[in-house]
């Protein structure tokens, strides 16, 4: 069932997306900006997940809201948030990790991923560049998905970007109930399915790798 956006929360009048259709039915999206009612005074959080599920300018999904709840009552220093703007490691619109795999197979096939991630690198840093702060909750995909090196290599291309852009500025979810910072394998966690956000916590670059 689509979700909806929370019109108590949420200025969806003016959410700004950045989205594109490739071979038919692989649709891509680079990055969904969502502004808070009434808030024009605010920190700008850039938020980087795996890959978009649903969420457009017109419907939202389980992961989005939870970020915008999360959000929408945050504060760093007592000031609030005004606006969050989601990007992706792929930002191929999947609503599991087999679907993803299959479109970037299709998107390999037809000669276009690689313009594709160059592209969402691209955009990506536009969006990133003058955020308050930087969240990262790309997790891992599950087992026998997304291949690791293809997956890791696009990781390495964002954590790169955002080294250069944001090395003082890099937070991670703080997850209620997690006993750990990072995921089994060190990726930051993800917001998805039944986590309940806490917090965020600020990482340094050499936390990423495990250093």
């Amino acid at each position: 069932m689509a979700k909806t956006y929370d019109l108590t929360k949420v200025d969806q009048t003016v959410i700004a997306i950045d989205e594109e259709t490739f071979i038919g039915d692989v649709d891509v999206r680079y990055s969904l900006t969502i502004p808070f009612l009434n808030r024009r005074e605010g920190l700008s959080v850039g938020i980087v997940l795996m890959n978009p599920s649903e969420a457009n300018a017109n419907t939202s999904d389980s992961t989005v809201n939870k970020l915008i709840d999360f959000f929408y009552d945050y504060q760093v220093h007592k000031q609030p948030i005004k606006n969050i703007t989601i990007c992706n490691v792929l930002p191929v619109y999947a609503s599991n990790t087999k679907s993803t795999k299959t479109k970037i197979r299709d998107l390999h096939v037809a000669n276009v991923l690689d313009r594709v991630q160059k592209l969402n690198e691209a955009k990506l840093k536009v969006e990133m560049e003058n955020k308050s702060l930087i969240v990262l909750a790309w997790g891992k995909p599950e087992v026998k998905t997304i291949p690791n090196l293809f997956y890791y290599k696009e990781v390495l291309r964002i954590v790169d970007l955002l080294s250069t852009l944001h090395e003082d500025n890099l937070y991670v979810l703080d997850i209620k109930n997690a006993i750990s910072t990072f995921t089994e394998h060190g990726d930051p966690r993800h917001a998805g399915r039944s986590v309940t956000l806490k917090d965020l916590k600020k990482i340094k670059i050499s936390d990423l790798f495990g250093l």
